[in-house]
């Protein structure tokens, strides 16, 4: 078993790889479901939207800036998408590469799920929070969380945990990170999924939940955290740490819990994800950061939202969006399950990219016509989806475009051709880190200049002339001391000390 990420062997197509023939008219593949397609255009429309109020470059950069010579419009299984062109991979702050990779990811933790359950093994499903207040920085929150759990659960782990791994045959974990906002600020929370060598005996489920959250609160008071709460006082439900396990054939459901993109749903890509605001609130007023990134965006919005988005992109940036225990993985393989290695950015690119090409858009085209007018990159996958490379033409000659000009017929793209957006990305600033250090290097080379150049003491107007008169004078006095001791018959050698006394009177005064 192993999830490959939908790619698609174009040259098993039964149409004979003619683009023409193979989309053109209705047969463009499987059709794309309405919530899908409304959740997918909203996402279009969140990101370019985005790219006005956000910081982060490779947000701003996503599915506009061109890798190599140009953009081609792609189709597989009714689903359009853009080759050639960056895509950022970030799960937490992008929201068309977090449909993709959430996606995916969800996919592969269900199979993981059933699988493990297949083995006559346990899942049970982790979640552990911690106090916070609205004055609270998320970075702070985060960085004590990550501390936090690296003293309880993970590599700096005391004996009370070591025990239960063992009493409980814990083999490994797969850990995600979540986020919400609401009244009391940013509420930041991990969701792990314990891989059991044998399902939760009968009361099990309370004994680790009291055994979890006495580890929990012990490394949060640990790092500098509040103490947390174990049983809510009003309903007599667990705060800080709650253990889920599932009923027999429910684990796969409950590993894509750990994916479910922020939201408390188990599927991901429904058109209230990203459209229906109404529709889509947080419990008790906590809202998701995708929600609070459409108020950001939206017309006369709070400045405060700004800040709050902000704050968010510049703490999730780089986070992974699962975390798997050392050895897990090889566990798997051992057992037979193959998992895909790919990094969310490959994801991303791979799902972005994968399909039979159905045009080529020259760069200068594509900045000119498409990127600077909004929505055009949207109407065209739109055109592409509904009738193929013949809606790819229509719709580009309807912009004043020539066919076979400004737009060019569609090219195989070969495999692994094109450098992914992370990889561009990082050597842009790789070579901005370059820069920035030799304007450093020529800086202290300067200061070090200056420090010597302040070492030597300046000499007072007419000072060489004084030591160039001194030295005359010391020169006679040798020599006439010379003079004297070879009369008298003195030996020589004592010459020596006169010179050495001349010359020091003769070094300048520091």
């Amino acid at each position: 078993m192993q999830v490959s990420g939908l790619q698609i062997d174009v040259s098993t197509d039964k149409s004979g790889g003619n683009p023409d023939t193979r989309y053109s008219g209705a047969d463009t593949g499987m059709p794309m479901a309405p919530e899908d397609m409304a959740a997918r255009d909203a996402a279009f429309v969140l990101r370019e939207s985005l790219r006005g109020i956000s910081t982060i470059e490779r947000l701003i950069k996503c599915g506009v800036s061109v890798l190599a010579g140009g953009v081609t419009p792609v189709l597989r299984n009714g689903r359009a998408g853009y080759a050639g062109v960056c895509t950022c991979g970030s799960v937490h702050i992008c929201p068309c590469c977090a449909t993709s990779i959430r996606r995916i990811r969800q996919d592969e933790l269900d199979q993981v799920g059933q699988f493990w359950e297949c083995q006559s093994c346990g899942l049970v499903l982790m979640t552990l929070t911690m106090r916070h207040y609205d004055r609270d920085p998320l970075a702070e929150l985060a960085e004590l969380q990550r501390q936090a759990w690296k003293v309880g659960f993970g590599a700096n782990a005391g004996r009370a945990w070591r025990q239960a791994k063992q009493t409980f045959g814990v083999r490994g974990f797969v850990r995600a990170w979540e986020v919400t906002h609401g009244p009391n600020g940013w509420h930041t929370h991990y969701h792990v999924l314990l891989f059991l060598a044998r399902p939760l005996a009968a009361g099990g489920v309370a004994e680790l939940q009291h055994l979890a959250y006495n580890v929990w609160s012990s490394a949060l008071t640990k790092v500098g955290a509040r103490m947390p709460v174990e049983i809510s006082e009003k309903d007599g439900k667990p705060v800080a740490v709650k253990i889920d396990a599932p009923d027999r054939g429910e684990s796969g459901q409950m590993a894509r819990y750990l994916m479910k993109g922020q939201d408390g749903k188990t599927r991901w890509g429904v058109a209230a994800e990203l459209t229906r605001q109404d529709a889509k609130q947080g419990q008790g007023g906590h809202r998701t950061p995708f929600e609070i990134a459409r108020a950001a965006v939206a017309e006369n919005a709070d400045p405060r939202d700004v800040e709050l988005w902000r704050e968010f992109e510049q703490t999730a940036t780089g986070m992974r969006a699962l975390y798997w225990s050392n050895g897990l993985r090889a566990v798997l393989a051992d057992m037979g399950f193959e998992l895909d290695d790919r990094t969310d950015a490959k994801v991303a690119a791979d799902e972005a990219a994968a399909g039979v090409p159905l045009a080529c858009i020259p760069s200068e085209t594509w900045y000119r016509h498409i990127a600077r007018h909004k929505g055009r990159a949207l109407a065209l996958l739109k055109a592409a989806e509904k009738d193929g490379t013949l809606g790819v033409r229509t719709l580009i000659e309807s912009w004043g475009l020539t066919w076979g000009l400004d737009i060019l017929e569609p090219e195989e793209l070969p495999a692994e051709a094109d450098p992914t957006a992370d990889e561009i990305l990082r050597g842009l600033e790789r070579a901005g880190l370059a820069a920035r250090m030799t304007v450093w290097r020529d800086e202290f080379d300067r200061q070090d200049r200056e420090r010597r150049a302040s070492l030597v003491v300046p000499q007072q107007p007419g000072a060489w002339e004084a030591r160039a008169e001194a030295a005359e004078k010391l020169r006679e006095e040798v020599e006439v001391e010379t003079e004297r001791r070879a009369r008298t018959g003195q030996a020589p050698d004592n010459l020596l000390t006169a010179i050495h006394r001349a010359r020091r009177q003769m070094a300048p005064t520091r």
